[in-house]
C-alpha cells in the first residue's frame, strides 16, 4: 500500500485539479493524506468537500505554513500502519495516465523512485514533486527540517544512496503526469536552509550517483486526449 502525501497552500484550481485527476488512478491500493498549510478559507472549504466525497482519506489543518520538510514529516505520522511506501506529491499536478502509479511501482525497488531530474546545480539528483520512497527509509531519516524547502529532499536521497539503496529518476515523464510548478506562492524564499553552499550539497552524496531512466513507456498505458484529466489540463493552461 502507498501513502500519498499532499501538502496544500492556496492555489485553489491546481489543488482541485490534483485531487480530481488523482481519482482516475487505476491502482487503488493507496491512501491520500492532505495537510493544509494555513490556506485561505476557500481552499479549506474545498478540501473539506473533497474529504466528504472520500477523495481524501485523511485531512489535517495547520494554523501555520509548515513548508515542505516539516509538513511532510507531520503528515507522515498519519500514514496507515500497513503502507510500505510513501509518495510525496505536489499539489499542482495533472494526472495524465491512469497507470502512472503502476508504472512507478513497476520500476520500484526498496529505495527511491521519482519523476523528474535536476541536472547539476550543483549535483545531479531526482526532483521532489512526485517522490516515492520506502516507508522504513523515510522513517529512518525523515526530511531534515534545517532545510525547509527543496534541499531537504536532496539530502534525503543522498542518505538513501549512502545506505546502499538505489535512487531512480525518470527524466521524461509527461506521458504519466504534468507538474505545473511554483503554484503555492513564494513563502519558500525565506525558508531555512535555502542558502546552503553548493560544495556542502555535493559532499552529502559522497560521489554516489542516481540512476537516470529516460522514460517509462508500456503498452498498457493509454492517454486519451478527451479524458477528464486532459480537459481540466487545457482549462488550467488557458488560465495561465
Amino acid at each position: 500500500m502507498t501513502s500519498i502525501i499532499i501538502l496544500v497552500h492556496n492555489a485553489y484550481d491546481y489543488v482541485k485539479n490534483t485531487i480530481e485527476t488523482l481519482q482516475m488512478t487505476k491502482n487503488k491500493d493507496y491512501e491520500v493524506i492532505v495537510l493544509d498549510n494555513a490556506s485561505e478559507k476557500k481552499v479549506q472549504n474545498l478540501l473539506l468537500k473533497l474529504y466528504q466525497q472520500k477523495k481524501i482519506d485523511k485531512l489535517i489543518f495547520s494554523k501555520e505554513n509548515t513548508l515542505f520538510a516539516r509538513g511532510n514529516n507531520i503528515a507522515f505520522r498519519f500514514c496507515n500502519p500497513s503502507s510500505d511506501r510513501i509518495l510525496l506529491l505536489n499539489s499542482d499536478i495533472d494526472i495524465r495516465n491512469p497507470y502512472w502509479l503502476d508504472e512507478m511501482n513497476q520500476i520500484y525497488e526498496k529505495g527511491i523512485v521519482s519523476l523528474g531530474i535536476v541536472r547539476g546545480n550543483p549535483y545531479t539528483r531526482v526532483d521532489g514533486f512526485c517522490f516515492m520512497i520506502d516507508k522504513s527509509l523515510y522513517e529512518k531519516y525523515l526530511l531534515d527540517e534545517n532545510f525547509e524547502w527543496w534541499w531537504s529532499i536532496t539530502k534525503l536521497q543522498a542518505e538513501v544512496l549512502k545506505d546502499g539503496y538505489p535512487v531512480k529518476g525518470v527524466e521524461n515523464y509527461h506521458n504519466l503526469i504534468f507538474h505545473y510548478g511554483g503554484m503555492s506562492g513564494t513563502d519558500f524564499k525565506d525558508a531555512k536552509g535555502m542558502q546552503v553552499d553548493g560544495e556542502k550539497v555535493v559532499s552529502w552524496f559522497e560521489s554516489h550517483e542516481i540512476k537516470i531512466i529516460d522514460h517509462i513507456d508500456n503498452d498498457n498505458m493509454t492517454y486519451h486526449k478527451n479524458s477528464k484529466a486532459n480537459r481540466i489540463y487545457r482549462k488550467l493552461k488557458n488560465k495561465k
